[in-house]
């Protein structure tokens, strides 16, 4: 049976502790969506390009590109975000990816997504955080 666009992975769906899908309501199921789709982003945008044999173009390159420029290396940050989602996360349309100011962290680099999600066969549109721990390399998906 093939799987529906935009449900969580299997384990996801066999939780136990869920209630029946045809008991939940619209805004119930699209938490629920964009739940998983933020948990597959954090693992695809953590992954590091050529670190799969079998898919030498997953995840994104390493970022310490000592050559580029700082607004440079956030743009192309930007184009290689929005390259990676839109092959391996298919639930998922970008309209658009940009880098945000933090002013907490001024070396830090934050993205937000601006993306279209199917919900109940219309489109969502949805807004999601990416926050870029300098030193540890790892993006955390907000």
């Amino acid at each position: 049976m093939p799987r529906s666009p935009g449900q969580g992975s299997l384990f996801e769906r066999l939780d136990p502790n869920l209630p029946p899908r045809r008991s939940r309501t619209r805004q119930d199921l699209a938490t629920e969506r964009i739940r998983a789709i933020k948990n597959h982003l954090e693992l695809l945008l953590n992954t590091r390009r050529g670190g799969s044999q079998s898919c030498p173009d997953l995840g994104l390159p390493d970022m310490n590109d000592a050559s580029a420029g700082q607004m440079d290396l956030r743009n192309q940050i930007c184009l290689d975000i929005r390259a990676v989602v839109a092959v391996y996360e298919p639930r998922v349309q970008v309209v658009d990816v940009h880098s945000l100011a933090t002013s907490e962290q001024p070396l830090g680099l934050r993205f937000r997504l601006h993306c279209l999600v199917p919900v109940r066969d219309s489109p969502e549109r949805v807004e999601i955080d990416l926050l870029v721990h300098h030193r540890q390399q790892r993006i955390n998906v907000m």
